[in-house]
């Protein structure tokens, strides 16, 4: 047997001798175990003093033990995180309630848990984060869960009592239920002008682009026909006259394209932003936790 389970025994043994002696005012056995985990043994001492404090206000015969929760767990035979564990332990010192708490440090600050078992009872967890020089009212407040006496339930068994809760940390309502958010009426139809013109604005624009560059390519053919035409005689001149006519039609005609179809593109894009970006604003009045608001939706992208 390991020594730290040698230890755990001892102090189990002394722990359960501390309160078993007879007491006749206050028969009620309450233990608790020193406060274990990363934090450094100042900050744990500290708060299994804080811990002591608060379970004087239980009503029972408190001690305190010598052994950590996880300690004695092993020196009982069960795992410290099972479930069942703690009414083990509960068993086998003969007390009727159990209270240990586990501190981790969280950088500059220290996570703290406490757990309280009792006979008869769900096991009981508070936990809180303490940043260094926090006052020990707040800490006895973020733990006083812990320590509000079990309520019975109608079949005679205990339950952990239920702390007041805070309305504004409830979630709201469901839809239906009294002070329940109003659904939104439907915004206004989606007017689909703007969409289409830019549409068809677009696809008018990419048609003339390509006309225009199929008349540019052919303009291009023609005039690399007028740079190899023969000039041997009269008919000659007339078929390249012919030609360059034909090769500057073919131009101005691409021209006016190119330019039809860019303008025709930008518009159709502009149209088709706007159609996009188009947003309704509608303010409903809607019951918020707390009290009464207003519900500003946005409909449509920004």
């Amino acid at each position: 047997m390991s020594p730290r389970i040698v230890l755990g025994l001892v102090t189990l043994g002394v722990a359960t001798l501390g309160v078993t002696r007879p007491a006749a005012a206050a028969p009620h056995k309450i233990l608790i175990l020193p406060a274990d985990g990363t934090a450094d043994a100042a900050t744990r001492a500290k708060l299994t003093a804080q811990i002591v404090k608060l379970s004087r206000g239980l009503g029972g015969q408190v001690a305190t033990a010598e052994a950590t929760f996880a300690d004695t767990a092993l020196a009982v035979g069960c795992a410290p995180e099972a479930p069942g564990c703690s009414d083990q332990v509960l068993a086998t010192l003969g007390v009727d309630e159990l209270i240990w708490a586990t501190v981790t440090k969280d950088g500059g600050q220290a996570r703290v848990v406490v757990r309280h078992a009792t006979k008869g009872a769900a096991t009981r967890e508070a936990s809180m984060t303490v940043a260094a020089g926090e006052p020990a009212e707040r800490i006895d407040a973020g733990l006083a869960p812990v320590f509000a006496p079990p309520a019975a339930t109608p079949d005679g068994s205990l339950k952990p009592a239920t702390p007041p809760t805070d309305p504004r940390t409830q979630p709201p309502p469901a839809a239906g239920e009294p002070g329940a958010a109003q659904p939104l009426p439907p915004g206004p139809p989606e007017d689909p002008h703007d969409r289409n013109l830019g549409i068809g604005l677009a696809a008018g624009g990419g048609v003339a682009l390509v006309l225009g560059f199929a008349l540019w390519a052919s303009y291009s053919s023609v005039q690399d026909s007028i740079d190899t035409h023969a000039i041997n005689k009269r008919s000659d001149f007339d078929d390249l006259t012919a030609l360059e006519d034909r090769a500057a039609t073919y131009a101005i005609a691409g021209d006016c394209l190119v330019l039809a179809g860019l303008a025709a593109g930008g518009f159709g894009a502009y149209y088709l932003y706007r159609s996009q970006h188009e947003h309704h604003v509608v303010v409903t009045p809607a019951p918020v936790a707390g009290g009464a608001g207003l519900t500003l939706t946005i409909l449509g992208g920004l």
